[in-house]
């Protein structure tokens, strides 16, 4: 039985020698590799990007590259012209060799002299006296004395002063600039001259294109960044562009300057718009699927109008219907949610607007099925186009039902799922609560981030209202960034930080007895620590499936129990792969601890390393991720990690029953797959 498998195994082998080889002939050899000798005082991968010699691609989808005598002979060129820009002018190929790398292929070889590179000795700015606000705000230039002479660094000097002189009211200042190099002091005298000419104020600001959007509205919102009369300031055109933009009503926009006044020394500001469609109707299908956990299917419709009842008012509409499988809770519903969002722009100030949110929906949780029902009035608060605040009150009611098992049954050590309705399978749960938000994004594109920064700030304060509900104080900061390395790759990471506390008298009761299991923290799934799926890092409580059943053969079940306190985060590398086609390599952390005081306790932290692949498409990348789980290093010993345990100890005339860490753990599946639409952060 055992015999084809070697005529199996030569298959495959020859199969994978023919995709991992490009084929050639001996007339047209294909390129293997290309190396570059000599190379250690400039990039060696940007320097290959400048060559038109590459290797051909192993894989049989890849393009194959013949050898190329003619590019050999311009790439020479190529490779000294890219080095005279790193300020290296003495640098040259001393010679290209082909050597043979197997049938029908050969290896490039370009070895290269780099020799010293050329300095700077003297910058000089004569003419800049004269706009001594820009002088203050130019700061230190890009080229000084004693660094490398690069163009990129000559060009980016010239035109930090320019924009120095734009952004403090010399609009139409001129600068010219100069070197003098010599080759063999390897030295270069820089100057650049500055003509600043009169200084400027913004004039009126005069707006084009609009048919239905009043004129006055376009320009008081553009007047937020351009205010007339002010020292001009180039920079803020496009903040005023980003405004007007932001109010979502217009196709496209255009902010820049108009003909200046010489004697009242203005410049107006022109803003050109086109009006997009007010009303927009979308619908479609959707899924999610969380290996063998969770199974969404879905329908999604919405209607929006961006000017209902004029003044730019919005109101959009939104509906979800669905239907989901829970395998590993056995259980599986119908789901959905329909919502209805309200903004009034301007509503107070030209810089505060009105928005009322109402929503209801039909969920299952592997520890509970709910219905809900949300309320939310806010008031945002547009800062800066970058820094957002928006404060609200928020009123939620839910109805949920955990499954029969969860009711602890005789003798169970498990705690009440439902802490506010004892012995009880279902409950009402309250929630009333002020929130505070706050979001700092610098960040390129909200989509498809490159490089930026992203800071935000949750914070809620929970009362009862009616005697009713839960008083506590819920803090949830949250950080991201992206740093770009060229050719598409960006490193990108984040951290978040949960604590739920409550507040108020908390005498002779648990922590966890005055906590809300619907505000509580989890983490896991596609957006979060990617090593668990979604809510499943968690502490849990185990139950017997039939609650009447006595003794240790009764079948279990876990149910996410939720924790006072969080940390996660995640450092991920994109790149991409072919066309719309990228990929990520990450390494996720987290834990979400049983108190609110142990948030910050690093050595609970677990470990998750993994892959993805990712499509763009116009409505965000659809990610297909595989994450494992990492062993810890516990008691002597690797081991899988898992998540807490909790049991709740009997009480007392002394003491109310507490819940407490029972000293086990229950491990998930260690491999995670997760399918979803957008990036994880």
């Amino acid at each position: 039985m055992r015999a084809p498998a070697q005529p199996t195994a030569l298959l495959v082998a020859l199969a994978l020698a023919g995709c991992l080889n490009p084929r050639g002939t001996a007339e047209r050899p294909a390129v293997k590799k290309v190396e570059l000798e000599g190379v250690h005082q400039v990039s060696s991968s940007e320097l290959e990007g400048r060559i038109a010699t590459e290797a051909s691609g192993r894989w049989f989808w890849q393009d194959e590259h013949d050898l190329d005598p003619d590019a050999i002979a311009a790439d020479r060129k190529r490779i000294e012209r890219f080095y005279r820009a790193q300020g290296f002018y003495d640098a040259h190929v001393e010679g290209v060799e082909t050597p043979r790398a197997g049938d029908g292929q050969v290896k490039v070889v370009f070895r290269i002299r780099e020799g010293e590179p050329v300095k700077v000795a003297e910058v000089a700015t004569p003419g800049l006296e004269a706009a001594p606000e820009a002088a203050a705000k130019l700061g230190k230039l890009p080229l000084r004395p004693g660094d490398v002479f690069t163009e990129a660094r000559f060009d980016a000097a010239r035109a930090a002063i320019q924009k120095a002189l734009h952004d403090t009211g010399w609009a139409r200042g001129e600068v010219s600039q100069r070197a003098e190099v010599d080759p063999l002091a390897r030295t270069a005298r820089v100057t650049y001259t500055v003509k600043a000419g009169p200084r400027y104020r913004f004039g009126n600001v005069l707006v084009a294109g609009t048919a239905v959007v009043p004129r006055a509205r376009v320009r008081e919102e553009a007047e937020i960044s351009v205010k007339p009369g002010a020292t001009w300031n180039e920079s803020q055109l496009g903040k005023a562009q980003g405004r007007i933009f932001d109010l979502g009503v217009f196709g496209g926009v255009r902010v820049g300057p108009g003909k200046e006044d010489p004697v009242k020394q203005t410049i107006p500001v022109v803003v050109s718009v086109r009006e997009a469609p007010f009303r927009t109707i979308r619908a479609g299908p959707g899924f999610g699927i969380q290996g063998s956990t969770r199974l969404d299917a879905h329908g999604v419709a919405s209607w929006a109008n961006r000017n209902w009842l004029g003044g730019l008012r919005k109101l959009q509409l939104e509906g979800r219907v669905g239907y989901a499988w829970l395998p590993s809770a056995g259980k599986q519903g119908p789901v959905g949610l329909a919502s209805a969002d309200f903004t009034q722009p301007a509503a107070f100030t030209r810089l505060t607007d009105f928005n009322l949110h109402v929503e209801v929906e039909r969920g299952l949780e592997p520890a509970y099925d709910f219905f809900a029902e949300r309320f939310r009035v806010a008031v945002p608060i547009k800062v800066a186009r970058e820094l957002t605040l928006v404060p609200s009150y928020n009123l939620e009611d839910y109805q949920v039902q955990s499954p029969p098992g969860a009711l602890p049954g005789p003798g169970s050590t498990a705690p009440q799922l439902f802490q506010n309705c004892p012995n009880s399978t279902s409950c009402n749960v309250l929630l009333s609560y002020f929130e505070q938000r706050i979001a700092w994004d610098l960040r390129d594109d909200a989509v498809n981030t490159t490089r930026g920064l992203y800071l935000a700030l949750s914070l809620q304060e929970g009362f009862k209202l009616f005697g009713t509900g839960f008083d506590y104080l819920r803090f949830a900061p949250e950080a991201r960034g992206f740093v770009p390395f060229g050719r598409g790759v960006v490193l990108a990471s984040r951290v978040r930080l949960g604590v739920l506390k409550p507040i108020g008298n908390t005498s002779g009761f648990d922590e966890t007895q005055l906590t809300p299991i619907v505000a509580r923290f989890t983490s896991g799934g596609p957006n979060g620590m990617r090593g668990y799926y979604t809510r499943n890092l968690s502490p849990v409580i185990y139950v017997n499936v039939d609650p009447n059943c006595k003794g240790a053969t009764c079948a279990k079940q876990y149910l996410p129990w939720g924790g006072d306190g969080l940390l996660d985060g995640s450092l991920e590398l994109r790149f991409p792969i072919s066309g719309n086609l990228g990929g990520a390599t990450f390494l996720d952390f987290g834990n979400v601890t049983l108190f609110s005081v142990d948030a910050l306790d690093l050595s609970g932290l677990q470990y998750a390393g993994g892959f993805g692949l990712r499509y763009k498409t116009p409505f965000g990348p659809v990610r297909l991720d595989v994450a494992g789980r990492l062993p810890s290093w516990r008691d002597g010993s690797l081991r899988q990690p898992g998540v807490q345990v909790v049991e709740q100890t009997p009480g007392s005339a002394a003491a109310a029953p507490r819940v407490v860490a029972a000293g086990g753990v229950h491990v998930n599946p260690i491999v995670s797959v997760h399918l979803s639409v957008g990036e994880a952060f």
